[in-house]
């Protein structure tokens, strides 16, 4: 895959001044601070429409603006955050999965009550990092597979929007990583606020104590490297699910 962070500095750096070179510089400008705007905020920062950054997204090769901020945010973390090289070097293919059994093994009364509850609800909505995107999209694919309704909520959307949905008949599952989670912490406090149960997937960093929340933690400094470990892990997560979702008794 292209660099997106090489794609929107070519188009920054256009002779004419144009909307989209505005634009450009602007995302250049926040990406160097770590900072990761909405589409709204964006367009209200350049003085232009949400679909003329909708546009922007599309000129850059993406589908729009939340695949262009997903792969912008994905290069910032490869090459700006910390990696736990030391504790990598040393690791062994063996203690590797040995570490993930012993995750899977600690956390395995989580996935059975999750497994339960998605046979008893009509619809699994999902709530996904941006980290966390591919294996999302797996466990979407897992659950279609075995004719379970489910969504990925689209975060760029309005949140007013969540109130006009029966969260009793929903099943939810946030999974909360990295450092880009505002908008996941204000739809947390949502649905606790109407006594809504929540599965979390979720680093260490964060505590709850909720007695409608469920929560799962990445406690292994393996799942903190960088998002290709999170999603390896999630996907054979969700794999083992998929089998108890096929198991009648556990």
């Amino acid at each position: 895959m292209n660099s997106i962070y090489k794609k929107v500095d070519n188009l920054s750096r256009d002779n004419r001044e144009t909307t989209f070179k505005q634009i450009a510089e602007q995302i250049l400008k926040d990406f160097s601070k770590g900072l990761f705007r909405t589409q709204d905020e964006l367009a209200k920062k350049c003085f232009v429409s949400k679909s003329t950054i909708t546009q922007f997204a599309k000129i850059a090769e993406c589908t729009g603006f939340r695949e262009l901020q997903f792969r912008l945010k994905i290069e910032y973390e490869n090459n700006f955050t910390e990696k736990n090289a030391n504790y990598s070097k040393h690791l062994t293919v063996r203690e590797y999965y040995v570490s993930f059994e012993k995750w899977i093994s600690e956390n395995y009364d989580f996935l059975v009550d999750f497994a339960n509850d998605i046979k008893r609800k009509e619809e699994v909505f999902l709530f996904p990092s941006f980290q966390t995107q591919y294996a999302s999209t797996f466990l979407i694919d897992v659950l279609e597979k075995h004719d379970y309704q489910a969504n990925i909520f689209n975060l760029e959307k309005d949140l007013n929007k969540l109130k006009k949905i029966e969260w009793e008949k929903k099943l939810v599952l946030l999974i909360l990583t990295g450092r880009d989670n505002g908008s996941l912490k204000l739809i947390y406090e949502y649905l606790t606020s109407i006594d809504s149960k929540v599965y979390i997937i979720c680093s260490t960093n964060w505590k709850f104590d909720d007695d409608n929340t469920k929560a799962m933690y990445f406690d292994n400094k393996l799942c903190q490297r960088n998002y290709v470990d999170r999603n390896f892990w999630l996907i054979n997560l969700f794999k083992l699910l998929e089998e108890l979702l096929m198991t009648k008794e556990y």
